[in-house]
């Protein structure tokens, strides 16, 4: 009869691991990436491919250890960096909060896990644009707006992968373009109709708003908007 556990767990390594990383898929642990939900940390290393370690479950109570890419101050969230760390580089992908101060690469910490592991609107990034930029999809989750702008924006969008998803709002009475990536389309915010190809979506008035999420790769669908989007052209 299988057993629910909310402790230390074994599982079998897919190579040499550092104590305390982030670690994914539980078939065979491997250090976790920035976005990737993990599903604990690692107890003790792993030397080599097929060792056996036990990972503390991300629902397991109390604190956890993990180890930082960088300085992070006691008392800030942090969160998924590469190779199972974590960082105070906000991606959409909140792990806790530090109760301890790290100074350099690989310093072990302890921290507090968020109640779900990932970024909830109450902590979501907001940037300012005042010239174009090209966003990245590690900045998932994220609101962008022109506020401060004084002329025509335009926001390159990542690679249209299913599951990403940005907010936009303007702040400054000038255009805001949200440009898809290569031939990619976003639909038309009225009817739900992709647009053409390549071609951006677009606002010019304060308050105006848009929700784009990817639900099939290659065209982000708008959930939500308020005033007057346009397509290109």
């Amino acid at each position: 009869m299988s057993q629910y556990v909310d402790g230390p767990k074994s599982f079998s390594c897919s190579g040499a691991l550092a104590q305390h990383l982030r670690v994914k898929t539980p078939t065979s642990l491997a250090a976790a990436g920035a976005l990737d939900r993990e599903i604990g940390t690692l107890d003790r290393a792993a030397l080599a491919t097929g060792d056996s370690r036990t990972v503390r479950l991300r629902t397991a109570p109390g604190t956890s250890k993990f180890v930082a890419a960088g300085v992070i101050t006691a008392g800030n969230l942090f969160y998924g960096a590469a190779g199972g760390k974590v960082s105070e580089t906000n991606n959409g992908n909140l792990i806790g909060i530090a109760l301890e101060t790290t100074t350099a690469n690989n310093d072990v910490f302890e921290g507090l896990r968020m109640a779900d592991g990932r970024a909830a609107s109450d902590v979501r990034s907001v940037e300012a644009h005042t010239a174009g930029d090209t966003l990245l999809a590690a900045e998932s989750g994220s609101a962008h707006t022109n506020t401060g702008a004084s002329g025509t924006i335009t926001l390159v969008l990542p690679v249209a992968t299913v599951g990403l998803e940005f907010f936009f709002a303007l702040g400054a009475a000038q255009e805001l373009r949200l440009d898809p990536n290569g031939s990619e389309t976003i639909s038309l915010p009225s009817t739900g109709v992709p647009g053409t190809g390549g071609n951006y979506l677009v606002a010019d008035l304060i308050g105006e708003t848009v929700h784009l999420v990817c639900c099939v790769a290659g065209n982000w669908n708008v959930i939500g908007y308020t005033g007057t989007w346009a397509a290109e052209g």
